[in-house]
């Protein structure tokens, strides 16, 4: 008698198969919130508009509304900015109103930068001689316009000097001046560029096939 009662204690307090599984779903989704919350506070999205940054970049018509159309990609707000990256910077219009443009990184301080029909050159800080820069990505309509040309330039200490690929029509550092890092908002990290259009394609269906609407983290980029 006394065996038979051990036996039944012991097998109710045995773990069922589905007690084992509905732990397991615990767990991974705990994993997952965790995961969440530590991209999170490393990354935020943008949604790119205007043409600024084409062909690199595709950006949706640059209205006041929301429209299809435009690249999503992630920006990492904790990484440091360097030669050829691609940024989102906070600038504000001749109204003070702030707003983020994406552009890409040509120079930092202490560096001279000057554009002789569309070549851009640059004298890095400490240095004495000019060197060409070899841009593939950059784009030009007319690179002997006066836009795509402009004198010797020097970036004030804790700066950058930014420009857009699509360099006839871009607002940067050419109309603008210097961007100083307290501005910066993120950096465009490789991964993102590279898959950029699997995660088009997800926020895309989320956000205008299902009408979901803005998520909170995004930022537009200009």
């Amino acid at each position: 008698m006394q065996n038979c009662v051990g036996k039944s204690l012991y097998e109710r307090r045995k773990p069922s198969k589905l007690n084992l599984i509905l732990n397991i779903i615990i767990v991974v989704f705990l994993l997952m919130f965790v995961g969440e919350l530590i991209f999170n506070s490393i990354y935020t999205s943008i949604y790119v508009k205007g043409v600024s940054m084409n062909p690199t970049l595709n950006g949706a018509p640059d209205t006041s509304d929301l429209r299809p159309g435009g690249d999503y990609l992630f920006v990492n707000t904790q990484e440091k900015p360097d030669y050829g990256y691609i940024v989102v910077v906070k600038t504000e219009d001749t109204q003070g109103i702030q707003y983020n443009i994406i552009k890409r990184v040509v120079a930092l301080g202490g560096d001279t930068v000057k554009m002789v029909d569309g070549q851009l050159s640059i004298k890095k800080k400490g240095k004495s001689d000019f060197e060409d820069v070899d841009e593939p990505y950059a784009y030009y309509e007319n690179p002997y316009a006066k836009v795509n040309n402009f004198e010797e330039h020097e970036v004030k200490d804790g700066c950058m000097f930014l420009l857009g690929d699509n360099r006839d029509v871009s607002e940067d550092s050419r109309r603008k001046g210097d961007f100083p890092m307290s501005s910066l908002v993120g950096v465009v990290p490789d991964w993102s560029l590279k898959y950029k259009s699997q995660i088009t394609a997800f926020y895309t269906f989320f956000e205008f096939t299902l009408g979901f609407g803005k998520f909170s983290s995004k930022i537009y980029g200009n």
